[in-house]
């Protein structure tokens, strides 16, 4: 849209000054400088509006190749046997990361606990490297005033939210990952 706008409005001008030199009283200009004069302006339409596509093209060339440089983070929560829960995360991308800081939050009810601290904020990722964390659910929710199975039990759900941020481009981005409710029953997390 934005080559074509600049193509009309280049398109516009051309033809004010084929206007003003085909109506000008002080050019004074016979008519084969007319035709030339009018041949010369279109043929510098012709490549000013080239290169407003080139030079568009490019600028979206340089933009995919630069998103395909950003480098992508899975999360997945995991429970195995004993409480254990397991926080597997891997780069999928051929780009490392730099600044991976990991945000893990469990909301239940009105309150929100960070586990953020169960990971080393501002780390380095290669490509393609995966990496687990396990973690005593249950045990470690006491260590933090919470009985995970009896606030579930009590009706509030339990729901762990994963996200990160890391720098690309001299920006921060965040990313939303998935989120988890736990399941007293069965004491695992379920995607929700």
């Amino acid at each position: 849209m934005v080559p074509i706008s600049i193509s009309v409005v280049l398109g516009f001008l051309a033809l004010i000054a084929t206007y003003l030199i085909n109506t000008s009283a002080t050019l004074q200009l016979s008519d084969s400088e007319v035709i030339n004069s009018t041949i010369a302006i279109f043929a510098c339409l012709g490549g000013l509006v080239s290169a407003t596509f080139v030079v568009y093209s490019y600028m979206q060339t340089n933009k995919s190749f630069l998103l395909g440089l950003k480098p992508s983070l899975l999360i997945q929560v995991v429970t195995g046997d004993d409480d254990y829960s397991f926080i597997n995360y891997s780069n999928t991308s051929n780009n490392e990361f730099t600044d991976l800081t990991m945000v893990i939050n469990l909301k239940i009810g009105n309150r929100e606990i960070d586990l953020s601290d169960l990971f080393k904020p501002k780390m380095s990722m290669a490509a393609h490297d995966v990496r687990h964390k396990q973690i005593n659910t249950c045990e470690l929710l006491k260590e933090r005033g919470i009985d995970l199975n009896k606030e579930v039990n009590m009706g509030n759900n339990a729901v762990l939210t994963t996200a990160y941020s890391y720098t690309f481009n001299k920006k921060l981005e965040k990313r939303n990952g998935a989120e988890y409710k736990w399941n007293a029953e069965n004491q695992r997390w379920e995607l929700l």
